[in-house]
């Protein structure tokens, strides 16, 4: 095969890990003008990824990434020899994070030549009986849990620790001391990300600001304020924090919205200029709360969310965020498995910031 031909289908079986890939993929046309190169070398990886089982091909829909229709099992790409199960544990929850986790997890380990066997856990199932249960899997080559926003009793760690297998904690909400030696963690920087959205304040100018949070309590959004609230008293701004009990299973946009109203009042009083939202649900239901109350986004007030949502680009205005890069961060934790990178007991990822409409300098400081 030509140079050309390796080098698409390289690039086509990293788009087919991104969640969007599941609506759209790039054109044959597309590819053609990206790469420079003739119908034919492009055709032909397309063909073959989709004899793979890694793409597929619809008149009128056009390419898409083909992640398995089972509900709960998804099979290798064709061509490929079963070697392994890999169980991927998802929160029944409705969140854009989880889908896209989920995604890359699935699509992922078909590539890898792994059976991912899905498992939905929801607010009552019993997740210790679920790990028994599966202890008992054949070719079993590791655990895949994405987090939920409670904490984890330290019998399920122990449960978990008794495996034979490598288990990665995605996007855990929590630090634990004492982990199994099997146990991993992938985490957001918390740190990094809570001192990322008061820098995109500071050089907006705005000097009062205020942070919502609008998901349960937990280590990471502990983290995150407290590295706010260091990085505004260094930047001579000041910071509110503002904060409800919001439960582990609970709706972040209906937290969102409560706290928001509950603490409007106050937001008036301290002629705050900015506010910074734990949770993008919550941030899209909080920008409702002021254009019901006549606060204009962002003339008297800016926006930015700590977590992106595919709905805060068609916000009026768009809402600017901090992106955790959950496809890298879902690789990651089947590469662990695969033992194709090495192993660390914590790995923190990052967040970019993406800018869009709703923060600008305040009035006050034109």
């Amino acid at each position: 095969m030509s140079e050309k031909y390796d080098e698409i289908k390289a690039y086509l079986k990293a788009e087919a890990l991104k969640p969007a890939s599941r609506l759209r993929m790039p054109t044959i046309a597309e590819l053609m003008r990206r790469f420079r190169a003739s119908q034919s070398p492009v055709s032909r990886a397309v063909h073959d990824l989709e004899k793979e089982g890694i793409l597929l091909c619809r008149r009128g829909t056009g390419i898409v990434s083909c992640a398995g229709s089972a509900p709960y099992e998804v099979r290798p790409a064709r061509g490929q020899d079963r070697h392994a199960n890999v169980v991927i544990f998802s929160v029944d929850y409705f969140a854009s994070p989880v889908w896209q986790m989920e995604h890359t997890l699935n699509a992922y380990a078909r590539q890898l030549g792994f059976t991912a066997r899905n498992y939905r856990v929801q607010r009552n199932s019993d997740r210790n009986a679920l790990i028994r249960e599966i202890a008992g899997m054949e070719e079993l080559k590791g655990m895949v849990l994405i987090s939920t926003a409670d904490r984890l009793e330290e019998s399920l760690l122990q449960e978990l620790g008794t495996l034979s297998c490598p288990v990665v904690i995605l996007d855990s909400y929590f630090t634990y001391d004492d982990l199994p030696a099997n146990i991993h963690l992938l985490l957001p920087d918390a740190e990094a990300n809570g001192r990322l959205c008061v820098r995109c304040f500071r050089e907006k100018h705005h000097r009062r600001i205020g942070f919502l949070r609008a998901v349960p309590d937990g280590t990471i959004p502990q983290k995150m304020i407290e590295a706010a609230l260091e990085e505004a008293k260094q930047s001579d701004m000041e910071l509110s924090l503002f904060s409800r009990p919001v439960k582990s299973w609970e709706s972040s946009r209906d937290a969102g919205r409560k706290v928001t109203l509950s603490f409007l009042e106050e937001i008036r009083e301290r002629k705050l200029t900015g506010l910074i939202y734990i949770g993008a649900n919550g941030a899209f239901a909080g920008r409702r709360v002021l254009w019901e109350q006549k606060i204009r986004v962002p003339d008297e007030i800016g926006i930015l969310a700590h977590g992106d949502d595919f709905m805060l680009a068609d916000a009026t205005p768009a809402i600017s965020c901090t992106r955790t890069d959950f496809t890298t961060m879902s690789r990651d934790a089947l590469d662990m498995i695969a033992a194709n990178t090495p192993q660390p007991k914590e790995k923190y990822y990052p967040a970019v910031l993406i800018e869009r409409e709703s923060i600008v300098t305040p009035q006050t400081e034109n």
